[in-house]
This record gives C-alpha cells, structure tokens and sequence, in this order.
C-alpha cells in the first residue's frame, strides 16, 4: 500500500515514516470521533462504516505491521526513549488495531450499536426512554413498578443477546489468533493491566465491602417493609437513605457550576476548545476527543440531581485531559479508538477526580444552598452509593469476563449468579435478562474493571491534593497547574502506572478508595 510498503533500512528514514504513518492515524481518529459524535448528537448525517474504513487501511496492512515488529525488536539499540515509546505503542495498536477495524467485526459492533442506540422502548404500552425510566425508578415508591420499571432495559436485551454472543465469539477468534485465552485477557495486556493483580485487587474489594452491602439491605428491608429485596429496589432505597434533595443541583445551571468551579481552580475554561450537550444517550455520559487537542466534546445524559452534577464534573474532566495534553507525536496523544492506545482506567480516573470534587462537604457548602440538617445526613451515609456502584460493576465486570471465557454457557444463569454474589439479590429465572442491553459490551467491550480502577486512582489524587495544598484545594489556582503537570500534558509518552506514582508518590493500592467507602476515614473528605 503507498510508499510505506518499502523496506525501511535506517533510523533516519524510520522517523518520517512513523511520522506520515501517524498523520494517517489521526485524520482516522478524526474521522471516527466526528461520526460517533453525530451517531449520539443527531446533529448531522455520519457514516461509521466509513469512518471504520480508514482504520483498516493502516491495521490491516500487514506490510506496516512488519516493520514495526522489525524496528521494535532493534528498538533499544536506537538511543531514542521517544521514538521506542512510540514503537510499543504501534505494536500494541496493530494487534488491537487489528481487531478494532476487522470488517466483520466492524460490521456486526455497528449494526448492534445503532439497534441498541436507536431501539424504542416502552413501558405500560407507551414509548418511553432509559433516562426516563432511570428518573422514575429513583423516586417510584411502590415496589411492583419498580420492577417494571427497572426491567424496561430487558426489551434491547431480548432482542440483542444472540448478536452480543456472535460479537464475543468474533472477538475472541482475533485474540486467539493473536496468542491469548480470549478477547478479555488481549484487552487487558492492551491496556497495561496485569490479569492476576487485577483479579486480585476486585476480589479483596468484594471481600472487604460485602458486609456493608449485607447491613444495607438488612436495615433497608426493614426500614421500607419489605419482604424481598430486589435490583429494582436499590436506586430507590439509596435516594430515600442518602440523597441530597435534586432542587439543590438544578440542571440548567450545571455548566455554569462547572466552569465557575474549574476557573477556580485554575483552569482557562472561557478559551477552552471544549462543547458541551445535554442529549439523551444509551450512556450517563460521553466524552469524544475529537482532535486532540483542538476539539474536545461532551453529551450528558438529562437525569437528575447530584448524579447528574457528578457525570457532568467527570465528562468536563475527560475534556481538560485532551485539551491540555502538549505531545507532538499522535500515537502518543491517547485517542480512545485503538485498543493500545491509552489505558482507559486511567482515563476514567482522572476524569473521576474531578467528580470527586463534588463530594467535598466545603464543596456542597460553596456550590449549593443545601441546608445544614440535610447535608449532616447525607455525610452519615453517603459511603453508601458508592459502595452500590462498587459492587454493581463487579457484576458487570465479571458477566462480561465469565463471557468472554465461555460464550456459549447459559449467560442468563451467569447473570442471575452474578446479582446473587455481588449484589446479593435473586432473581427468579423467569426474570428478563438484561446484560445484552448493555453498550458498553458493544462499544466499549472489556471496560467495567476501568471504572473500578478509575475510583481507586481518583481517591488516592484527591488524597494527594489533599496532602499538597491542604484545606485550599478547592481555590488554589495552582491545582490546575499540578494537574497539567503531572496527569495531562505528557499524554502517553510514559505509562499510566507511572504518572499515578508522579503525582501521588506511590503506586496504584485501594487504600484511599476503602477510606472513601467508610472502612477508614477517608483524608481528603473535609469534615467540620
């Protein structure tokens, strides 16, 4: 293909042909953000199949694979710490790469996530969406409607489930090829996540919080007089226990919170090349760097309340990060597309931070007209939604790596299995599964573990800022600075690994996060 299927004999002709090779990859990551921007914003027409295409060209090229796998195996010879970082990274992107822009892959990720993304939903025979259903759920008092409720997602489930499997099949296929157990494994050496310590890390967190969650559900079904205790019941019986009332978190004025907040704390946000929609999306929210880092892009989802606040807080922080990442080399700018590219984890939990800010007290004092008695009862449990979301995404987390393992087990009884060890509820078999549904197994496959990861490494930056700048964190302009410094601007240039450790002092541990969940004083929480 083109002048880049010569042989490539020296460094010096090496360095332009990483170069030319990686403008192709941009105008690719380009294309791709664009169209996925408009397939969520309806703003205007957009073709992912094309947008797909052109990174086929460059990962199914096998001609350009060979000469990386060559220069990456000479590469410590080179004297150039840039250009084998960017040789890794290639290497890494061809095999995900690969995987990524396979058409038939391709073909079957697209058509499941417009079915999914464009699929009607009703309840009661009338046609409704998830955010509403999300919305009614959270405040429905009576128990068999929110069951009903809570199950509206069933309908994608029933009618994605075997295109799911076929996808995961499909997948795994490729990684075999490649020399690994299945996708799932592939997808976490493409991300620098080690298996073992990962595995390792979820199970002490189950262990250690599955007697908080087992109080919760005793007290609850006391306290709300019930018999049984559902899924259906925990964003209900969370609201009623811990939440702040929605008035205090307006919808209409979240962005004017977030940029009066980030100005604080340094940031330009008047100058930054940053769009923001409110949009109803089969995610809380989605954040799109679209060239990074000229135009970074946002939707949030229309819910309500303090959630709402906190998906936008970490949707804004995913946009600071691609904005203020300074690396000439686009392999080592982090764009989202190519598994290999950038570790997700990591992203996620820098974007967390700055939803961490929202759980401040000094912060709910300044940015909202709470009133005392309230705040003082959501500080007693506020631990408690948090711990939810831990123990919901080992579940979700561990249905899609037990899949990935075995597709053709019977993934209704691993789903129900799973809801049983990590949620501690039973469903009945009857009951309509709902993983299928999910377009984060489409669109972002092998991800959950990210958002758990993402917690940890949020927690342990707050704690650090905490450490740093004491009680001022919340207006000292210089944490945009530190932040700039040590988490964005290097893009990919070192691995997250070690940007954790540059900014924290320490390596990635779940200590600051089970601090937060109420097994020890969390330090970067302020308490009056």
């Amino acid at each position: 293909m083109r002048e880049q299927k010569k042989r490539v004999t020296s460094k010096d002709e090496l360095i332009p042909f990483l170069d030319t090779l990686e403008r192709r990859y941009e105008a690719a990551c380009v294309a791709m953000g664009t169209a996925n921007w408009h397939s969520y914003a309806k703003d205007s027409a957009y073709n992912l199949d094309a947008a797909k295409a052109q990174f086929a060209e460059i990962f199914l090229d096998t001609s350009l694979r060979n000469i990386i796998t060559e220069w990456l195996n000479i590469s410590g010879s080179l004297a150039d710490k840039h250009l084998e970082r960017r040789l890794e990274l290639w290497k890494r992107c061809f095999i995900g790469g690969g995987i990524y822009a396979d058409p038939e892959i391709a073909r079957q990720e697209n058509a499941l996530q417009e079915k999914i993304t464009n699929f009607k939903l009703t309840f009661q025979g009338q046609p409704t969406t998830r955010a509403k259903a999300s919305n009614a759920l959270r405040q429905e008092k009576r128990q068999p409607k929110r069951r009903m409720l809570w199950n509206v997602p069933g309908q994608i489930s029933k009618a994605t489930i075997n295109d799911l499997v076929e996808l995961v099949q499909l997948r795994n296929a490729k990684a075999k090829d490649e020399g690994f157990p299945n996708y799932y494994s592939l997808s976490l050496y493409l991300h620098s996540i080690e298996e073992a310590w990962l595995l390792k890390t979820l199970n002490s967190l189950e262990e250690r919080t599955r007697p908080l969650l087992d109080t919760f559900i005793v007290e609850s079904k006391k306290k709300h007089r019930l018999k049984n205790f559902g899924p259906w019941d925990f964003d209900y019986v969370l609201r009623e226990a811990v939440s702040l009332p929605d008035k205090y978190f307006p919808a209409d004025s979240v962005f004017k919170v977030i940029h009066q907040f980030e100005k604080e704390i340094g940031f330009a946000v008047d100058s930054l090349p940053i769009k923001e929609v409110v949009k109803d999306i089969p995610y809380g929210g989605l954040s799109l760097a679209i060239k990074i880092p000229k135009d970074s892009r946002f939707l949030v989802n229309p819910t309500k309340g303090k959630g709402f606040y906190g998906v936008a807080f970490h949707e804004y922080g995913h946009s600071l990060k691609a904005v203020h990442t300074n690396v000439e080399y686009p392999i080592m700018k982090g764009f989202e597309w190519i598994p290999g590219a950038q570790c997700a984890a990591y992203e996620e939990g820098v974007a967390e931070m700055h939803a961490e800010f929202t759980e401040d007290t000094t912060w709910i004092k300044e940015y909202t007209k709470v009133k005392e008695k309230e705040l003082t009862k959501y500080i007693e449990g506020r631990s408690l939604p948090a711990l939810f979301r831990l123990r919901r995404l080992l579940k979700d987390f561990f249905i899609e790596y037990e899949m990935y393992k075995n597709p053709k087990q019977d993934l209704a009884a691993l789903e129900r299995e799973m809801f049983k060890k990590y949620l501690l509820v039973e469903l009945d078999s009857n009951e309509q599964h709902q993983f299928a549904s999910s377009i984060w197994y489409v669109s972002y496959p092998c991800y959950y573990q990210n958002y758990i990861l993402a917690a940890m490494i949020a927690t342990q930056l707050q704690e650090a800022m905490s450490s740093k700048f004491g009680e001022q964190k919340l207006h000292n302009r210089k944490i945009a600075a530190w932040m700039k410094r040590h988490l964005y601007a290097s893009g990919e240039t070192t691995e997250w690994v070690e940007r954790i450790r540059d900014a924290s002092g320490k390596g990635l541990e779940p200590g600051a996060y089970l601090r937060k969940l109420g097994i020890e004083i969390s330090q970067h929480i302020h308490k009056d």
